[in-house]
């Protein structure tokens, strides 16, 4: 069955949270976290009674599109979650932060500075205490190499950002051209002293071009904003779902009339419950009950997840449900003409570059792999060559797979495509239904990498260890 309600950032994934707390199924491998949530509380931006407080990381079954909830039982500020991981070595490092959902919070309920790490061990007792105030020690700076930042660079229309750039060793003293790659989430490519993690890509392409594994490039790091799920995806996800009940209400008083199954026209359905005056709900392929709350009349707000339920009456009965979130996207066009008119000129007018299509290339990962393929595949004239990595290819019901089927053929470019198997519910699958449409297009081994790495999560650690990998299939010298 497809799974209806969660579209979180980085794939489909289903909630858990449960009407008395906890995880339902509690191993040797949970950690148990403690969050202190009393300095939000008394600053008074934090309610309490109608927000959510809980872990957004990277390790599954955390993520960072949605948050992992907590629960304050006894009314102390300080929340608690089991979270239940699936360990296949002795130990795991997890990078996690908290998060409130709801709305005008600081910083969008997320928590100031880097990502926290924390390592789990099998077989051990793991609890982590945490504030919301606290904050992870400062990591040394890990730039490698001649890396040039420009400060606030300038698109139409587009909030500002910084642009990061390797030069190759030697390129002072020469007066060589190279090759240039473009990459998204800049910020992430060649220090972790900003966010924690890093890809590495500095370390790595030093010392392959120094080995002469790969020839001398100039790498781009184009650095984010706030805005980065709208200028990373091709379209806007209109997300709306209307359903009918098919069993009788709960009851015929507030709250129970709208308890009961609801199902949808794509054969999916959700649960509703009361219980002390509140409306639960659960969500298709789920276990756990999510608490609802009251907007308006015959509306409800999953916070967790942006969800508004809207029910409707017929001859004074609830019969029927549309369950909405408001929609986002859409900026992808507009973020590539700010790559094509903005930021490659400015690099092919201040910096040595070759500026033809078989020297330029584009890559990313998550919604910067969506990006990149849909950027690549749309503008071949001008990159040979794109990374797709881990793609958040359910965006849009799979857009970019049907992208794919629109093309008349192959453009040739040379596309690295990959996928690890710890990155979330339908992750592989869909990389591999992207593959398939890449190949009956005409893309074959030849110029279609396509790896699926066991046991790989969806973060900086995993990809950095297959970078040299991908400037290897980029850039790797003629033998």
């Amino acid at each position: 069955m497809r799974y209806l309600l969660i579209h979180a950032q980085f794939g489909i994934v289903l909630l858990s949270l449960s009407i008395t707390g906890g995880a339902s199924a509690q191993t040797s491998d949970t950690l148990f976290f403690s969050l202190d949530m009393n300095n939000p509380i008394s600053e008074g931006w934090l309610e309490p009674d109608s927000e959510m407080v809980g872990i957004r990381g990277d390790q599954p079954p955390l993520n960072w599109g949605t948050t992992y909830s907590a629960f304050d039982d006894d009314k102390d500020g300080v929340y608690e979650v089991a979270v239940p991981f699936n360990l296949n070595a002795d130990s795991l490092l997890i990078s996690f932060k908290i998060k409130v959902d709801g709305a005008h919070n600081p910083d969008d309920g997320w928590q100031a500075g880097r990502n926290h790490d924390v390592t789990i061990y099998k077989g051990m007792e793991n609890k982590l205490s945490i504030a919301w105030e606290d904050r992870p020690p400062q990591p040394p700076v890990t730039i490698t190499g001649n890396l040039e930042i420009v400060r606030d660079f300038q698109g139409e229309n587009l909030l500002p950002r910084d642009l990061f750039i390797y030069l190759p060793p030697g390129y002072e003293e020469s007066d060589q051209h190279y090759p240039v790659l473009y990459m998204h989430d800049g910020r992430a490519l060649f220090d972790a002293s900003d966010i924690g993690q890093e890809w590495k890509v500095d370390e790595a392409a030093e010392e392959l071009i120094q080995s002469g594994d790969i020839e001398p490039v100039i790498i781009v790091g184009i650095g984010n904003t706030q805005d980065r799920i709208d200028e990373y995806t091709p379209s806007k996800q209109v997300w709306r779902h209307e359903l009918e009940r098919v069993s009788p209400a709960q009851a015929p008083s507030f709250p129970g009339a709208y308890a009961g199954d609801y199902k949808s026209t794509e054969g999916d359905t959700i649960r509703f419950r009361t219980k002390a005056d509140t409306l639960y709900a659960m969500i298709p392929g789920g276990d756990f009950w999510q608490s609802l709350i009251l907007k308006a009349r015959h509306n409800f707000y999953l916070p967790q997840a942006g969800i508004t339920f809207g029910f409707s009456l017929s001859d004074g009965k609830v019969d029927k449900l549309i369950a909405s979130k408001p929609s986002i996207g859409g900026k992808g066009d507009m973020y590539g003409a700010f790559i094509l008119n903005k930021v490659k000129p400015f690099i092919d007018q201040n910096f040595r570059t070759k500026q033809g299509k078989e020297f330029t290339a584009l890559g990313g990962s998550s919604l910067g792999g969506l990006i990149t393929l849909y950027l690549g595949l749309n503008h071949p004239d001008v990159f040979s060559k794109l990374l797709v990595v881990s793609p958040s290819v359910w965006w849009d019901g799979r857009m970019i797979i049907d992208e794919v089927k629109q093309l008349p053929g192959t453009t040739g470019q040379h596309i690295w495509l990959d996928m690890g198997t710890a990155e979330g519910e339908g992750a592989v699958d869909n990389a591999k239904a992207l593959h398939r449409a890449l190949a009956e297009k005409g893309w074959s081994a030849r110029n279609l990498k396509f790896i699926i790495e066991e046991g790989a999560a969806h973060n900086e650690r995993a990809w950095a260890k297959r970078v040299p990998d991908m400037l290897r299939f980029l850039f790797a010298t003629e033998n």
